[in-house]
């Protein structure tokens, strides 16, 4: 194998509770690749955007989910020989590098001397994805199928387009009747798979413990608001996985009370994540995986990145998911969490100028990804409509969420090093006026 190795920055953490991670990451790898081997559960390779919730309704399944997998190779910094493998059985170098790394890892990449996380990903006995992740996932799943022969079974849950008609405040209800229906039919499919009924109060159970470790999360995000911050991004996308893969698990929520816990203790004593934080920045976008260092970089400046946007694609933060309408609860947090099923009519008012307002940034990193089209095309759009209209510049980094090979770290570096004096130009301007 060619690839060489590439180091990059990784992240230091502020919160106890961030560096929990990976060894909660690791020994889940383990437990799976246990009962795949000992075969007492199904191990199914499931997508996080909201169909996750449903496989914790069975007892004897346990769902391994792929894009958390890449971000940990990434950030181990052992993705290189995985993507080549891909791009060598043809794949292009600008597709998906989530998608890439797996398929890497699926084509042989699994037997290489590279330390996976608790063992890597075992073999799955289903596949299950949703339309609401984004468009890339169809194919991508589609194709895993295709690799196992069609002889794994797989599901995908369709999540319908939020069209610019409409608010999220105002879904029609043929959307929602949509949704529910093909719930169920997910659920139905998950009945085949793992031989067992479905339980109502089991699935009621799990709605309650996905609300509540969603609550639990938008807590966090709104303590963030406080000045100084917190908790920063080097710590807050870490602590993603937990809501991503366990949705609907007592371990999510367990987990998302100590992480409020340590966050509001905080506040209350006036912690932040610099002594003195003279710039707040908004990241957006899904960020490089392998150079998480990147956002304890900042800090030289006096800079913290007190919020992201990818932190808010995975929970339901408009209320709470209601146990008694269990069917009805995930339809909404399907159709309002995934912020890639919405035009960019929905995003900047809903989603990303709020952020950038009630956090009080003083500029925003929008990080280009080579390969996700769908997160990254508006970007130089929403920089000039933050720039005209509230003053706030953006700086556009350009890169892939877990391909090290195309980034320049220096030049990164020098990048942010010329945002950071424009923003102390315009700091000093605003005394004067």
């Amino acid at each position: 194998m060619s690839a060489k190795s590439i180091k990059t920055d990784k992240s230091k953490k502020s919160l106890n509770t961030a560096k929990e991670v990976y060894p909660l990451l690791k020994a889940y790898y383990q437990e799976a690749n246990r009962v795949k081997k000992d075969r007492s559960k199904k191990v199914g390779w499931v997508t996080g955007a909201g169909v996750v919730d449903l496989t914790w309704v069975f007892d004897n399944v346990l769902p391994v989910y792929p894009e958390n997998f890449n971000a940990s190779c990434a950030a181990k910094q052992i993705t290189p020989p995985l993507l080549e493998i891909s791009e060598s059985a043809g794949f292009a170098r600008d597709l998906c590098g989530y998608f890439r790394n797996t398929y890497g890892y699926m084509l042989g990449g699994k037997n290489l001397d590279l330390p996976f996380a608790g063992g890597g990903m075992p073999e799955p006995d289903f596949l299950l994805g949703d339309s609401g992740a984004c468009m890339f996932h169809l194919k991508w799943w589609r194709q895993m199928e295709r690799f196992y022969d069609y002889k794994v079974p797989t599901f995908i849950l369709e999540v319908p387009y939020i069209t610019p008609r409409m608010t999220l405040d105002q879904i029609e209800e043929h959307y929602l009747e949509y949704t529910v229906d093909q719930i169920k039919r997910c659920l139905n499919f998950l009945e085949e798979v793992t031989g067992k009924k479905l339980d109502e109060d089991r699935l009621k159970e799990v709605v309650r413990l996905s609300g509540e470790a969603s609550a639990l999360f938008e807590e966090v995000q709104q303590l963030r608001k406080n000045v100084p911050s917190p908790a920063a991004s080097e710590d807050m996308l870490s602590c993603l996985m937990p809501i991503v893969q366990w949705a609907g698990s007592q371990e999510a929520v367990d987990f998302y009370r100590r992480l409020r816990d340590e966050v509001k203790e905080r506040v209350e004593k006036g912690i932040g994540v610099i002594e003195n934080e003279r710039f707040r920045l908004l990241f957006d976008n899904i960020p490089p995986w392998y150079t998480l260092g990147i956002f304890n970089y900042l800090h030289n400046f006096d800079a913290v990145s007190v919020i992201e946007t990818y932190t808010q694609y995975f929970h339901y933060s408009r209320g709470r998911m209601d146990p008694a309408k269990p069917y009805e609860s995930l339809a909404r947090k399907y159709l309002y969490g995934v912020w890639y099923m919405t035009s960019l009519r929905q995003k900047l008012p809903h989603l990303i100028i709020p952020k950038a307002l009630d956090y009080q940034v003083d500029g925003i990193i929008s990080f280009i990804l080579y390969g996700c089209k769908i997160s990254s095309g508006f970007l130089p759009y929403q920089r000039k409509i933050f720039e005209e209209k509230y003053g706030i510049p953006t700086l556009i980094l350009e890169g892939d969420m877990v391909d090290p090979r195309d980034y320049a770290d220096a030049q990164v570096k020098n990048r942010i090093e010329a945002f950071f004096e424009m923003l102390e130009t315009r700091k000093q301007a605003r005394k004067w006026v």
